[in-house]
């Protein structure tokens, strides 16, 4: 038995490794590339632990969970440069209202599509999940969650601690 979970893991940890390098190409924003990479990795650890997946399972989630991360990582960084556009526009004294209302129309659509990505892989997920692992998906992705902006904030604490 613990010669099976050894294997396992080893074949999940070449899979990450792999999913890592792939993820990491063709980026170039450096320190947020690395944050979002490693959030991704941890993720994905801590759900293939916390789910107890099977080396099939695997197999068959984590190619879809990589394509769902990059594509969202496209939108989201789409999605950061139309802020950034709405924020110089809001200094431009001379735009127009039509400007204002493109900008905004396509930042809502691209919140839209992130938001469906996310539910597209969600659908996809528990789709290959048992009813035990579904549960547990549920609490890991709110344990998971809640943990990370905890994090976050005492991050945010420690940073403004040291001003």
């Amino acid at each position: 038995m613990k010669k099976g979970k050894l294997i396992s893991f080893s074949i999940m940890l070449a899979l990450f490794l792999l999913i890592s390098e792939v993820y990491g190409q063709g980026h170039t924003s450096g320190e947020r590339k690395n944050v979002r990479e490693n959030m991704f990795i941890l993720r994905s650890l801590r759900m293939t632990q916390a789910l107890d997946l099977t080396e099939g399972q695997t197999a068959v989630i984590f190619p879809e969970l990589n394509r769902a991360e990059k594509e969202k990582a496209e939108l989201q960084a789409e999605l950061a440069r139309e802020i950034r556009e709405l924020r110089q526009l809001l200094n431009n004294k001379k735009a127009e209202e039509k400007d204002f209302e493109d900008r905004v129309a396509k930042i809502v659509d691209l919140r839209e599509k992130v938001s469906l990505r996310e539910s597209e892989f969600e659908k996809f997920l528990l789709s290959q999940l048992t009813s035990v692992q579904k549960a547990r998906y549920i609490i890991f992705n709110i344990d998971f969650n809640r943990g990370m902006m905890e994090r976050m904030g005492r991050a945010r604490m420690a940073g403004q601690k040291n001003k």
